[in-house]
């Protein structure tokens, strides 16, 4: 039995390791130039694990490019705005202030304001769907980032 455990931990290691390195990024201006600037240094399971807002991902690509990333200053410029925007931090649609949900998500502050008011009328959102019912919102801008939309 005692054999069986450092067995399992080097099985469960290998299947963590594939589905971090299947990690795909989502599709979207700068996914190439991620890709192709940062995998020279680490693979993509650096990145899916990591979220922050564009503040943090500059001081990321700072660091990195002290240690010897190559690209041009375009190239970190559409990293860091890709990665804020598909990695960036969660945000609760229920509690954020308008601010928040126009800095965090990249809405307009009429879009953002019409969230604030549809939950303010409606009561809170439990599921992406209800977004699409925000008069003023175009939620399918929020569709390539539904991952980091909270209820």
């Amino acid at each position: 039995m005692n054999a069986m455990r450092p067995l399992a931990i080097v099985l469960c290691s290998i299947a963590i390791a594939a589905v971090a390195g299947a990690q795909d990024l989502p599709a979207g201006p700068g996914k190439d130039t991620v890709e192709k600037v940062c995998t020279t240094c680490h693979g993509l399971e650096a990145i899916v694990t990591m979220q922050g807002n564009k503040d943090i991902w500059q001081s990321v690509v700072d660091d990195m490019k002290g240690r010897g990333a190559d690209g041009s200053n375009e190239d970190f410029t559409a990293i860091v705005n890709y990665l804020g925007k598909y990695f960036g931090p969660n945000v609760n649609v229920n509690t954020a202030a308008a601010k928040a949900l126009t800095d965090d998500l990249g809405l307009t502050s009429s879009e953002a304001d019409a969230i604030v008011k549809y939950r303010a009328d409606k009561g809170n959102f439990k599921e992406f769907a209800d977004l699409k019912k925000v008069p003023g919102l175009d939620a399918s801008k929020l569709e390539p980032i539904q991952k980091r939309i909270k209820f």
